[in-house]
């Protein structure tokens, strides 16, 4: 028998130690108790330092002015997360786990003043045994400190060197300033004593002929005897039950359950995502014990080759129950820059809003985080297809993985961790393993996509084959062979997936016949850049001027350096911002629109466009977002839902 005991929903302090003194405990000269250099603080969880620090008035609003460069201090503290387990809490003599789903980045773990564990890594989940120490009913002190975070590149940098597999974005992005957070983003739960039964992975599959779904379970039963499985499904619609019995013998085993006839989830804007619940239980000692309380849908999917594609171009057209269909969709990059800070309701915002606008797909980016589950959850329900990088980006000089096997075997324990996670959801459509991965920049500065000759890209294909068997893997995005469109490599069959470009044109007569000029397969990544509204802009700039509108201001270099367009204000020294923001809102609007069409209508010659990108997760002047860090729409958003929603396939396939 074992029993979970949930941590997050508890009252929990944080404080704050000088590197190690936690652990010293008295000064070596004369023996001073050492105490915390700030705090304690009550905290909230999930959360990071920040969050608290921000709410207890210690650190300013990072999103105003420049006032990230005043929260960079946290950085270089130890920061601990105290809890208490009561008396009796606890059941006597059994032992005892800390599983802990989201701990950004490493750190200790005690029970009162004893070290019972360690952790590394903010993208799996930890399981810490607590040893003797708590198992005896009395009351105990829980707690997590975590050290300084590693100091990880930012957008630019060398992949290379890049081994913490940490969220990059935080260290700074031409869309987010420096902001590291630490904290805990994830479930938090004591498990005591030893569950009989423990479920892996799930996954569900369509037969081709769309008549037999099938749920495949991935078990170990950790008796010497068999035990009795039971699986619950229930229609959502009917409120039909069907019941699946099975007997589990002793070991690691696959478990597969077999519906006929069953619903059929479908993308947005092609038909209803139907779903049925699931629970599935096992029989212990005359209890049911509940492993499994879920969604599962049935899609069938395939990959086939673009019309007119050369021989050796993977095949990029995606078909969704016998139907092909032009994947329109955006990068979905991380919500927040604080993102331990789980806000539900900008979740439910920005993916209605994507909804609404006609994507069927969101693709999530590679140097953010593993989407949390709350996503995953809103794409099977509104039928939007979850294209998920693993968490390995592209560094500006150099964007080649390391090929060290310690690290391989790191980041394939992490992938592991995410498919298994993930993949009993309809919506997920593909694993991507990062980021425009490239070869080392030749003496002419030329660079092509890796493929899964790459040792760790070929790692974690084994581990998408091995986990996530039906569900596609592509090495990289793009995927090539050429990484970009360009003059001279146009109509020689070399543009099959590809990036960019991200507003590389200085008038629309260069926009449009570059492209009336596209044979590009897949686009995976299109930008324009826009500015955000006035009054966001004037609100979260604070005291500081936002005129002139250039470079020279440090307003604009602190949150806009890459995106900022003073070309386009009459004259920046005045700065009539609401006319800058007009005319920036405007082109980009334009120009997008103008993109999003020309690829659209070459379906299924071109087999998708996916904006770059949808939504800021912190206030910018400039950006190639088309959702406002407030959640309001430039007319851009509104400029795509007019191509998504009203150019229908059937349309585009006639043009």
């Amino acid at each position: 028998m074992s029993q979970q005991t949930k941590l997050l929903d508890r009252p929990w302090s944080m404080q704050a130690w000088r590197p190690y003194m936690w652990d010293l405990k008295y000064s070596a000269e004369i023996g001073v108790l050492l105490r915390p250099e700030c705090g304690p603080y009550d905290a909230v969880l999930p959360g990071s330092v920040q969050t608290t620090l921000l709410r207890h008035g210690v650190i300013p609003d990072w999103n105003i002015e420049q006032n990230s460069l005043a929260c960079e201090w946290v950085e270089h503290r130890h920061w601990e997360f105290v809890t208490e387990i009561e008396e009796g809490e606890i059941p006597t003599g059994e032992p005892v786990q800390l599983l802990a789903e989201g701990l950004d980045y490493s750190g200790w773990i005690l029970v009162d003043d004893e070290t019972v564990g360690t952790f590394s890594g903010a993208l799996k989940r930890h399981a810490i045994n607590l040893g003797d120490t708590i198992m005896d009913g009395r009351k105990h002190r829980l707690r997590i400190i975590f050290d300084i975070p590693p100091e990880e590149q930012g957008q630019v940098g060398y992949t290379s060197r890049s081994k913490y597999l940490k969220p990059r974005y935080n260290f700074g992005w031409d869309w987010s300033v420096r902001f590291v957070p630490t904290g805990i983003w994830d479930s938090l739960y004591l498990l005591t004593g030893s569950p009989s039964v423990t479920l892996t992975n799930t996954f569900s599959r369509l037969s081709r002929d769309l008549q037999t779904g099938t749920i495949t379970l991935r078990l170990n039963n950790h008796c010497s005897s068999a035990i009795p499985l039971r699986l619950v499904l229930c229609d959502r619609k009917t409120n039909t039950r069907i019941e699946y019995e099975a007997e589990l013998g002793p070991g690691s085993q696959e478990q597969e359950f077999h519906l006929q006839n069953p619903r059929l989830w479908w993308p947005n804007q092609q038909g209803a995502p139907d779903l049925y619940d699931i629970e599935v239980l096992y029989e212990t000692q005359d209890q049911q014990i509940s492993i499994l309380r879920s969604k599962i849908g049935f899609k069938h999917v395939r990959w086939l080759p673009c019309e007119g594609a050369p021989e050796n171009a993977r095949p990029l057209l995606c078909e969704v129950n016998g139907q092909t269909l032009f994947l329109q969709g955006v990068n979905w990059t991380p919500v927040l820059l604080d993102y331990p800070d789980f806000d539900m309701e900008r979740y439910d915002q920005l993916i209605r809003l994507y909804h609404e606008m006609g994507v069927n797909v969101l693709r999530v980016w590679g140097g953010g985080h593993l989407e949390r589950e709350y996503f995953y959850e809103k794409c099977d329900e509104l039928g939007i297809l979850v294209w998920q990088d693993f968490p390995l980006s592209s560094s500006g000089c150099e964007n080649y993985p390391p090929v060290e096997e310690d690290f391989i075997c790191r980041l394939s324990e992490v992938a592991c961790d995410y498919v298994r996670r993930r993949s009993h959801h309809v919506s997920l459509l593909l694993w991507c393993g990062g980021n425009e991965l490239t070869t080392v920049p030749d003496h002419e500065k030329n660079i092509r996509p890796l493929d899964e000759t790459h040792p760790a890209l070929q790692a974690l294909g084994e581990v998408v084959s091995a986990e996530s068997p039906g569900i596609s893997y592509l090495p990289t995005s793009p995927s090539g062979p050429e990484f970009a469109v360009s003059d001279k490599t146009r109509g020689k069959g070399l543009h099959h997936h590809v990036h960019g470009p991200w507003d590389y044109c200085s008038t629309e007569e260069e926009w449009h016949n570059y492209w009336n000029h596209d044979d590009a397969l897949l686009r995976s990544e299109t930008g324009v850049a826009g500015a955000s509204d006035a009054t966001l802009i004037r609100r979260y700039a604070g005291e500081m001027p936002v005129a002139p509108i250039s470079l020279d201001n440090s307003f604009w270099r602190h949150t806009s350096a890459w995106w900022l367009q003073p070309w386009l204000a009459n004259d920046s020294n005045k700065c009539d911002l609401e006319d800058y923001v007009e005319k920036s809102q405007k082109r980009q609007a334009d120009f997008l629109a103008f993109a999003l069409t020309r690829c659209k209508k070459r379906f299924p010659r071109c087999s998708g466009v996916l904006i770059w990108m949808g939504h800021d997760c912190m206030p910018v002047g400039n950006n190639t977002s088309i959702i406002n860090y407030d959640g309001t729409p430039k007319p851009a958003y509104y400029a795509a839902k007019e191509v998504f929603q009203n150019h229908c396939q059937q349309e585009a396939r006639t043009c």
